[in-house]
């Protein structure tokens, strides 16, 4: 069996980690730390415009904390600037070392005519194991799972925008089910959703972090604490022949 923490930063978009976060993620010791999509980003250029003096100073900041945190950093995502295009990416750091970038392929709605599409889905290596990197809107195409299948991934990390609805509880449970239990059957996975939450710079988030293997919602927040910043701590235990992914031990959480 293999043991792997997690920690999901459920958080406002575009503001630094506090050196009291800093210290509470340090003790917990985890292997990854997940960002929420579109978290390394300016306020004032917006979440989908990018200059070359941000993304350095973004990039340099993912690469301090996962090298400050030794871990591996699933850096949420940022608008990656290239020529004359702009992708929504997220960048992947362990230890300080940058294992590569996945660029988002099924862009929301809002973002068609203003990010571009990536062409290929990614994978990544760390500590023994494969884990993979969809962002929001892959989660609703079956070939995403298929593909973190196809190349072995344990443990697949969602970056993810996810804008308010007014429903009740047990349509939104019922909504994770379809989406991330299926999913992480289809994947043959854990799945781990991490959302950014409401603030001034984009007052209309609702956070449904969760984690997901192929039987059930292992994680989920709180409806009352769908707005809440939260640095949320994880335990994963994998088989040794990845056939079936489970939870071990507990999930805790603090509320900022």
């Amino acid at each position: 069996m293999k043991s792997f923490r997690i920690i999901l930063i459920q958080s406002q978009l575009g503001i630094p980690i506090t050196k009291r976060e800093l210290d509470e993620i340090r003790a917990f010791k985890p292997h990854f730390v997940c960002f929420p999509e579109y978290f390394f980003v300016s306020q004032h250029l917006n979440t989908m415009n990018q200059t070359n003096h941000n993304q350095k100073l973004q990039l340099k900041r993912m690469r301090t904390l996962s090298r400050e945190l030794d871990t591996v950093i699933i850096g949420g995502t940022m608008p990656e600037l290239e020529s004359d295009r702009v992708y929504n990416s997220s960048f992947v750091f362990d230890r300080g070392k940058l294992l590569g970038s996945y660029r988002k392929n099924h862009l929301f709605f809002p973002e068609v005519g203003k990010i571009t599409p990536g062409e290929s889905f990614k994978t990544f290596t760390a500590y023994g194991i494969t884990f993979g990197v969809l962002i929001c809107a892959d989660v609703f195409h079956d070939e995403s799972f298929d593909f973190m299948k196809k190349e072995g991934a344990s443990i697949v990390f969602i970056p993810t925008f996810s804008p308010r609805k007014e429903e009740t509880a047990e349509v939104k449970f019922a909504r994770d089910r379809e989406i991330y239990v299926r999913g992480a059957g289809l994947a043959d996975a854990v799945l781990v959703k991490v959302c950014g939450v409401p603030s001034p710079f984009k007052t209309f988030l609702q956070a449904r972090s969760l984690v997901a293997n192929s039987e059930k919602i292992l994680f989920r927040v709180h409806p009352e604490e769908e707005e809440k910043s939260m640095i949320i701590r994880h335990e994963i235990v994998l088989s040794p022949d990845k056939t079936g992914p489970f939870p071990k031990g507990k999930t805790d959480d603090t509320t900022n």
